[in-house]
């Protein structure tokens, strides 16, 4: 023995290593394994949350800032139109154009509400120049030139007069001053022929330092161009009067801005010299060929998330930092008694086997028990020599839901063709339901002990009597009310008696029709059963040799078809209908093929019992086809 214990050591001693090699493998896999999760899911989720962002920039954050600085422009320009329609329209003034000028009260009426119009709507200037006589009247009052063909500065005056466009929109850019101004040109009278051009001036100024108000960090830019790229209005004073060119040095998109829709912003994305991304929106500006454009490095934009990538990236380590330690934690803690766990383990397979034992011979013992059971309970029930005795013929359908149940069938012999037969349901299923059944057989023949008739009604009334004093019924306290359901059938030659507790008769006739004796709605056994109760006896003639079916509500209650329905009243006799002619030994199969193809693959949900038969009378004295 002594050799053999140093081995035993060694190999106890490998197996723990073992078993430590392969307990940091998994820790430094499921380490690995957790820590590619983690950054799998951050960079998934940074990279969702960068296209929302980027997707809310260029849907809505844009749109908005451009939809706000244009509508500051489209307010001022169209405040400007009807300020310039307002002189254009204005009797007074058309009157003293069209008299060239001459009538001295008009003349004064029209210059000082010029003059009004440009002090009081805070216009840079107004003007009113004629087209007969070519003078210039400015907000000053007075003519400060005459409009002639030969100069080129005037040529604007002749284009707006030869337009034929009730308004226009024109913008300069004073490089002396450094401003941005825009001039709203209206005729006065007929397209075709027109008076004179009055209208209003209007300095940008204070939108272009409006546009500062909209800077968005350090790279962005807001630019008001015309259709030539000049930049008119900038966030950056310094870019008034260049071209946007010397800003936007690619040439696609260069082409882009001039191409794009005058009439729905659109939004570009591109990469300048030094490969930053830059998101540029171009929106139009109504009625005119003008285009604010707002440029935006997306690096700006989406500064947020670089936080939000090293926070997740702290939170990633400092996760998997303390994975590792209560992983090594744990997986030391299993390390270190793994001798006691397999001792453990031995003691533990030895309780496991040592009640699996006990709880067999248990099973076992209840299996016998109950298979006792079995026996006892048929040997209480008629034999099939005793039902060939009484019966012309019949068949019989038991089927209790476990290997003993609550259904019974009894018959006796009271004296020469006379018999009562009795098919009953007992409460409960399996043992109870068994024990049940053997008090309710034991009853019967206590009762019809010694009778050489039997009145139905009597018997069921004398029953119910019987079961609750054996149950103590009158014990209120007792907390079950158990009992059963039973149909007694009195034969006497050709005439059959029937009495029925809750438990009917069906009477299949030689013309194929199906008649149902419906049973009392009492039970027997039961507290709400009064003692005095009288059941109902139906008398029934046997002259035309009927074939009768007493059931339980085990076969009736059975659920199943398409819509898990019970088998029910209905196709019970419709199941007869179809097989009542054929021999009683075929229709016992008949029947349980049809509950069989309705259950499908439900279960059976109660015992099962019915007994079909076709009494004995004088006339007849052969027996034919039982079946059980």
């Amino acid at each position: 023995m002594k050799p053999s214990t140093p081995m035993n050591r060694k190999q106890l001693i490998g197996k723990l290593l073992d078993y430590d090699t392969g307990v940091y493998r998994i820790m430094i896999l499921a380490s690995f394994m957790i820590l590619f999760s983690i950054g799998l899911i951050g960079t998934i989720g940074y990279l969702i949350m960068e296209k929302e962002a980027v997707k809310k920039l260029k849907e809505k954050d844009l749109i908005y800032i451009s939809e706000s600085m244009a509508s500051k422009i489209n307010g001022r320009i169209d405040r400007a139109k009807e300020t310039s329609l307002s002189l254009a329209y204005d009797p007074v003034i058309i009157d003293w154009i069209s008299g060239g000028e001459k009538e001295p009260e008009l003349g004064r009426y029209s210059v000082q509400r010029m003059v009004d119009t440009a002090k009081h709507f805070d216009y840079s200037n107004a003007f009113i120049v004629s087209a007969i006589t070519g003078h210039y009247w400015a907000e000053t009052g007075t003519i400060i030139e005459t409009m002639s063909k030969d100069d080129p500065l005037h040529e604007w005056f002749f284009q707006a007069l030869q337009s034929k466009n009730k308004v226009n929109v024109t913008i300069d850019y004073n490089k002396g001053r450094q401003e941005t101004f825009v001039f709203i040109n209206t005729l006065m009278g007929d397209l075709e022929d027109p008076r004179a051009i009055v209208g209003v001036g209007l300095d940008l100024k204070e939108l272009s330092e409006e546009f500062q108000k909209f800077k968005y960090g350090k790279t962005s830019n807001l630019w008001l161009i015309g259709p030539d790229g000049s930049i008119w209005l900038s966030d950056d004073f310094s870019h008034q009067g260049k071209n946007i060119e010397e800003y936007i040095s690619i040439q696609e998109t260069r082409e882009w801005i001039e191409e794009a829709d005058n009439l729905n912003p659109v939004v570009l994305e591109y990469k300048d010299h030094e490969g930053h991304l830059i998101d540029l929106i171009s929106y139009p500006i109504a009625n005119t060929d003008w285009k604010l454009l707002f440029q935006i490095h997306r690096d700006e934009t989406v500064f947020f998330l670089n936080t939000i990538k090293a926070n997740i990236a702290i939170a990633t380590f400092v996760c998997l930092l303390l994975i590792i330690i209560i992983f090594y934690l744990i997986s030391h803690y299993l390390a270190n008694p793994f001798k006691r766990a397999l001792k453990l383990n031995e003691e533990l397979e030895g309780k496991v086997m040592e009640r699996t034992r006990e709880l067999h011979e248990k099973n076992q013992a209840l299996l016998d028990s109950i298979d006792y059971a079995k026996r006892i309970q048929e040997s209480i029930l008629p034999s099939p020599e005793k039902l060939d005795e009484a019966l012309k013929e019949y068949f019989l359908l038991w089927k209790p839901r476990d290997l003993v149940g609550g259904d019974f069938y009894w018959i006796k012999k009271l004296k020469e063709d006379e018999y009562v037969l009795a098919v009953g349901d007992c409460t409960g299923h399996g043992v109870p339901g068994a024990l049940m059944s053997m008090m309710a057989v034991s009853i019967l023949h206590q009762i019809t002990e010694n009778e050489e008739s039997c009145d139905p009604s009597s018997l069921l009334q004398r029953l119910n009597q019987l079961v609750q004093e054996t149950l103590n019924k009158e014990d209120k306290v007792l907390g079950t009310d158990d009992g059963l359901d039973i149909s007694v059938c009195y034969i006497q030659g050709e005439k059959l008696t029937y009495a029925g507790a809750r438990c009917s008769l069906f009477i299949a006739r030689n013309d194929g029709e199906v008649e149902l004796i419906q049973a009392d709605k009492k039970g027997i056994g039961y507290r709400k059963t009064d003692l005095q109760y009288s059941f109902t006896n139906h008398e029934i003639s046997l002259e035309q040799y009927p074939t009768l079916y007493l059931t339980t509500d085990g076969f009736l209650d059975q659920n199943g078809g398409s819509h898990n329905f019970s088998f029910g009243k209905k196709r019970f006799i419709a199941a007869i209908e179809k097989y009542y002619q054929q021999p009683l030994a075929d229709q016992q199969q008949y029947l349980s093929n049809e509950l069989e193809a309705y259950m499908g693959q439900e279960i059976q949900r109660d015992d099962i019992l019915v007994v079909g038969f076709r009494p004995l009378t004088r006339k007849e004295g052969a027996y034919s086809g039982n079946s059980k």
